[in-house]
């Protein structure tokens, strides 16, 4: 793997946030605050001079976890949560406050799972929507080991399933498989990148 293992003094500078896809200027006012969405307006002025009203949302960052276990196979989760329809996921979840990014991972993926590692790798992070500032991180996280058992939210059911390599590539396929994001830098630039998990 040519990524840099994560430690206490680098994860800082390893860890990068994806660029919001539509920069808000720093005349956008916010308008409006949510349980989870905050609406931000400002004007925007177009290639013919004229103005109109551009508008953007924001939202609490994200991790995602591609977890092995110690004999290689990834870590998947089924989730059920109201208003969605089941789906498969990696582990992962809302990043809370001022958490940091590897801390949110490790919390998450032993609340979904209840598996820790002690070796931990950052992959990416993403923007998927345009007007939507909201960065997902993806970390590996290798050689798994059951701790716990799992403690979901009061809005998630979740089971857990260990899967070979080929198995996992193919659910990748799936509609079902909520991580799109993922999926598209797996087939454009991740196998390659990570080899064999």
């Amino acid at each position: 793997m040519n990524t840099s293992r994560l430690t206490e003094a680098n994860q800082h500078e390893v860890i990068e946030r994806a660029v919001a896809k539509l920069q808000r200027p720093s005349n956008a006012t916010e308008v409006f605050i949510g349980e989870f969405f905050h609406v931000w307006q400002w004007p925007q002025q177009l290639y013919d001079g004229s103005s109109v009203t551009f508008e953007s949302l924001s939202r609490p960052d994200t991790v995602t976890v591609l977890a092995t276990d110690e004999q290689g196979q990834v870590i998947v989760t089924r989730q059920s949560q109201p208003g969605f329809q089941d789906f498969w996921s990696l582990p992962g979840g809302v990043i809370d406050g001022d958490e940091a990014v590897w801390a949110a991972a490790k919390r998450e993926l032993l609340e979904e799972t209840g598996f820790v590692s002690n070796e931990w790798y950052f992959l990416f992070s993403s923007q998927l929507n345009s007007r939507i500032d909201w960065a997902n991180y993806y970390l590996v996280a290798k050689n798994c080991r059951l701790q716990a058992a799992l403690q979901p939210d009061a809005g998630e059911k979740i089971s857990v399933e260990l899967m070979s390599q080929e198995k996992f590539v193919s659910l990748l396929r799936k509609a079902e498989f909520r991580n799109t994001d993922f999926a598209l830098w797996w087939w454009q630039e991740g196998e390659e990148k990570i080899g064999r998990i």
